[in-house]
Order: C-alpha cells, then sequence, then structure tokens
C-alpha cells in the first residue's frame, strides 16, 4: 500500500523523532486518511530526503512521528524559473500544478499590460505548490515569488530569459535546455508592441511554440516541459 507524502517545514536531519503542529497536516492525517498510532506515513522537508516515519502520538493539535528510514527522491537538476503572467484563476493553479510536476524552481506572477486580475491569493498558491509536490514524489517544493511588473528587475541578467511570442523563433532553433533559464509567458491577450519592443531594447530571445495560437495556461505547460527535458 503506498503511504501518504507530507511537506513538513520543520527541518528533519538526523531527528529519529518529530512533532508536528501544522493544522493542514494534523488535520488530513486524523481526520481526512483517519490515520492512528503504529500506522506509517512519509514526509519530505525540502532537502532531496522521503523519510518514512511511524506515528508515536495523535490529537488534535500535535502529530508525533519516529523516523525509520530515509531515502533519496527526485530533484530537478536544472533550475527554470517560469514567469507567468497573471491569467484566469483556475487557469493560473492549474499551470502552477502542472509545472510543480514538471520540475519547475521557481514561479513568479507577473503584471503585463493586458494582464486583467492584479493580484494574487499567495497562500492558496503555495498550498497548490506543496500538494502537488507532494502528490509528484518530487524531493523539494517551488518558490513562489511575489507578483512583479514586467518592468521590474526581470531583464537585469537577461542572457538566460526566454519569452513566448507568436511570432518569435523557431522553438527548434531556440537553446532552452541549459542548466539556468527563465521562461515568460504573456496573459490571454498576447503581448502589447509596447512590450515587444522592451523584449528587442533588452536583447531578450523569442520564442514560438507552433503555428496555432495556444492558450496562455497550454503555452506555459509546453514551454516548461521543453526547458527542462
Amino acid at each position: 500500500m503506498r503511504l501518504h507524502r507530507f511537506f513538513v517545514k520543520e527541518n528533519i536531519g538526523e531527528n529519529t523523532e518529530i512533532e508536528i503542529s501544522e493544522e493542514r497536516i494534523v488535520h488530513q492525517v486524523r481526520n481526512v486518511f483517519r490515520l492512528g498510532v503504529g500506522d506509517k506515513i512519509i514526509i519530505f522537508d525540502g532537502s532531496g530526503q522521503d523519510y518514512e516515519s511511524q506515528i508515536l502520538e495523535l490529537d488534535k493539535i500535535i502529530l508525533k512521528l519516529q523516523i525509520l528510514n530515509s531515502k533519496e527522491v527526485f530533484v530537478p537538476n536544472k533550475k527554470v524559473t517560469l514567469f507567468l503572467s497573471l491569467i484566469k484563476k483556475e487557469n493560473f493553479e492549474l499551470v502552477c500544478e502542472k509545472a510543480t510536476e514538471l520540475g519547475v524552481a521557481k514561479i513568479v506572477p507577473v503584471v503585463s499590460d493586458r494582464t486583467t486580475l492584479k493580484n494574487l491569493n499567495h497562500d492558496r498558491i503555495e498550498k497548490i505548490l506543496v500538494e502537488a509536490s507532494e502528490q509528484c514524489g518530487r524531493g523539494d517544493v517551488p518558490v513562489l515569488g511575489e507578483v512583479i511588473n514586467l518592468q521590474d528587475p526581470i531583464f537585469k541578467s537577461g542572457e538566460n530569459i526566454f519569452v513566448a511570442d507568436f511570432g518569435g523563433e523557431e522553438i527548434s532553433n531556440v537553446k532552452l535546455k541549459i542548466d539556468n533559464c527563465s521562461i515568460l509567458i504573456g496573459p490571454e491577450g498576447g503581448w502589447t508592441e509596447e512590450e515587444r519592443n522592451l523584449f528587442k531594447e533588452k536583447n531578450v530571445k523569442t520564442f514560438s511554440l507552433g503555428n496555432t495560437t495556444l492558450r496562455a495556461e497550454t503555452a506555459a505547460i509546453v514551454a516548461t516541459f521543453l526547458s527542462l527535458n
């Protein structure tokens, strides 16, 4: 039987026992999965290790575990940052979930000229990133950046930023497969001419994902996959 897996904020290290008071985990273990003393779960702290653990104590506020053993699990080698324009709530959340499964290191929400939303439920997105990491088996959780404007210092490093745009260079000619790179995805309405001029001014490479117009969430998932594989 596959054990339930949870991300914990505490550093596990060489500890043989650990107490967890995070309400989300205690609630899921006790009330959702109805586990009890003697049952086993897996916990991880983002260090690239899974820790098989046995429940020693469990009440409404505290979960006490004994660490039984540990093993290395997958942590993406490449550090890909996804700069994603704020799109419809459900589509933004879908991209965050799938980008986590694919192995993105960081997601940064961006306000661009045609962005319809201007804010984000940061706590909800972080929860989605955690749950996606728990589900897919990766050993860390992507970082969620603060919402930025397109004019912010996103282009200071410049050289490894790639922008998805319908009129860009064919994807087969763009070297996305480098150890550290950033992918910039526009909103539902695409980039404005002013934004395209900004990309040219900053010498940022643009790439096309094909001859059809992709939805923003489709473009984000495809570009993330191509940059990591």
